[in-house]
């Protein structure tokens, strides 16, 4: 009677043994499919060159012609339904709900011409003529070069859904002088758009 469970107890620990690895084996297996899949992922994306336009957002801006070098560029949205405007005379936005530069489609930066008293980032943008150079570096440490197309004026009052209208269906980079409570434009009577299209 003592020895039945004895053996029982033999009989039971292998086939415990096997139950445990097999087990253990099921989790390796299943570990190691979820650590390698992601860590071989990233391992191709690192080997890869960055596309040029990889939606990575605008950072910095340079004009030559006017002496411009921004090293900083924010996020506009909107406030109110109204779209957001740069807080500061010297500030420059990208308008988040459109593409990045570089990007099918219209990307808009959105600057002051004046900000109160004081002159603004975009204060003499329009001076640029078609064939300047506008340099836009993203977050990734990519620069798109692009050309001026054209300098055009409009009314204070213009919305900016005018000002940045597509002209094409390919790449476009439109500047415009900002709109805010603050700017000078309602003085001047006028607004400043700015289209320009890739560097060849």
């Amino acid at each position: 009677m003592i020895k039945r469970p004895e053996r029982r107890a033999q009989l039971v620990r292998p086939a415990a043994v096997v139950l445990a690895v097999v087990a253990g084996l099921g989790c390796v297996l299943l570990g190691v499919t979820t650590v390698l899949t992601p860590g071989a992922l990233v391992t191709r994306a690192a080997d890869r060159p960055a596309p040029a336009a990889a939606g990575a957002a605008p950072v910095m801006l340079r004009i030559p012609a006017l002496g411009l070098v921004l090293d900083h560029l924010v996020g506009l949205g909107h406030i109110s339904g109204r779209r957001e405007q740069p807080g500061t005379a010297l500030g420059v936005g990208w308008f988040t709900d459109g593409p990045v530069p570089g990007e099918p489609g219209v990307a808009v930066l959105s600057g002051h011409a004046g900000f109160g008293y004081t002159a603004g980032a975009f204060t003499r943008l329009g001076k640029l003529e078609r064939g300047d150079t506008i340099i836009v570096g993203d977050e990734g440490g990519h620069e798109s070069l692009f050309t001026v197309d054209k300098a055009e004026l409009f009314p204070a009052d213009a919305p900016d859904s005018k000002l940045v209208a597509p002209e094409g269906t390919g790449p476009e980079l439109r500047l415009i002088t900002s709109d805010g409570a603050h700017d000078n434009a309602g003085l001047r009577g006028t607004r400043v758009a700015v289209s320009a299209i890739p560097a060849v």
